[in-house]
């Protein structure tokens, strides 16, 4: 979440669902993870409660741990 304001409420749930994605035991539940970590972002930037880019950035954070779960999960 490097480079990313977010208050420590918010913080708190970035992380719980990037642990989500990252801690995913199928390719469902990957997706799932980053669906919600989607939705997260979305609401937080329709509620402008972010800085400008912030919101892309979270939206690469997650979806490249996204990508990596799925790659691992395929082998």
């Amino acid at each position: 979440m490097e480079g990313v304001v977010l208050n420590d409420k918010m913080k708190r749930e970035a992380d719980r669902l990037l642990a989500q994605i990252v801690g995913a035991d199928s390719m469902i539940v990957a997706v799932k993870a980053g669906a919600r970590a989607d939705g997260f972002v979305l609401g937080l930037e329709t509620a402008r409660a972010l800085r400008d880019g912030d919101a892309e950035r979270l939206y690469v954070i997650f979806e490249a741990a996204l990508v990596e779960r799925l790659k691992a999960l395929a082998r």
